[in-house]
């Protein structure tokens, strides 16, 4: 880092550099290595860019971000392991490699929405908007009468027809006969709407049932690769959200690609984690900031 003062700390903290200190202005390293780069200071960019990375873990990542967003015309201001950017409106920017990994437990205290910004191998930057939300939907039906199952695999079978069961969106009728998932067998039973006593444990099972509860309507995920597709209001409507259950981390890779998924069919990605109290959905979006 470097102390500046005089009139060059004017003029560098009017552009949003550095942290004022009566009449001169600290910069941090990745200040630093950018006023070298531009040339504004006569620093050596490659002496910056070795001392900081002795100094910083991943300083090679900050950078490229920090670098990314004001070539953008965002004025940044350097917090410990991220940046408070603004531009046209404010947001705080968490620079990561793809090569890491998404950690529930480093981001659910962060203030939402954040943004996260990706460092690929080529070094350019993708970036995701992260949301904490609380998925909401306006369905509450649910059959009218019990059905009688007979489970043999990991399908509940009815062998009467379920026409009305369907058409509040449970399981699939055949003619004279239908069948559902284990999860939708479970979910009816738990609602006394089953002959049968059958109940599933498991985390995505208690994604499922917590999404149910919300009056949304969860379907199977697995055309587009997550383990669910979400309707709020009805199924003659497109799905809204895609939703994959994970463990407390995932892979950025994998994050990468489900959210082209969902960007592609038009629709939101949640990951939904579940904890011993309640579950966390985190809401990804592609954007160009």
């Amino acid at each position: 880092m470097r102390r500046i003062c005089g009139s060059l700390a004017d003029k560098l903290y009017s552009r949003g550099f550095g942290k004022r200190d009566k009449k001169c202005v600290e910069l941090s390293w990745v200040e630093l290595a950018y006023l070298s780069e531009k040339k504004f200071l006569n620093d050596n960019f490659a002496d910056v860019i070795r001392n900081a990375s002795s100094e910083i873990p991943d300083f090679d990542i900050h950078y490229l971000v920090y670098r990314n967003l004001r070539d953008r015309g965002y004025i940044l201001k350097v917090e410990d392991g991220y940046f408070k950017g603004k531009k046209n409106y404010a947001m705080d920017f968490y620079p990561i490699s793809d090569m890491d990994l998404f950690y529930t437990s480093d981001v659910k205290n962060r203030d939402s929405p954040f943004i996260l910004s990706v460092v690929d191998s080529d070094g350019e930057v993708t970036y995701y908007m992260v949301e904490i939300i609380e998925p909401q939907g306006e369905y509450k039906e649910l059959p009218e009468q019990k059905i009688s199952l007979e489970f043999y695999g990991r399908r509940a079978f009815s062998f009467q027809g379920i026409p009305e069961v369907e058409k509040k969106t449970y399981g699939k009728n055949e003619g004279d006969w239908g069948h559902l998932s284990l999860m939708e067998a479970s979910y009816l039973s738990e609602k006394g709407l089953s002959h049968n006593n059958f109940k599933m444990k498991g985390k995505i099972y208690k994604v499922y049932h917590d999404l149910r509860e919300r009056g949304l309507i969860v379907k199977s995920g697995f055309k587009y690769g997550t383990h669910f597709r979400v309707y709020e209001k009805s199924m003659e409507e497109h799905s809204k959200y895609l939703v994959h259950v994970i463990p407390g981390r995932e892979e950025i890779q994998k994050i990468s690609r489900a959210v082209r998924v969902a960007h592609g069919v038009r629709k939101s990605l949640i990951l939904a984690y579940p904890t011993k109290k309640d579950i966390l959905y985190f809401k990804f979006s592609w954007i160009r900031p």
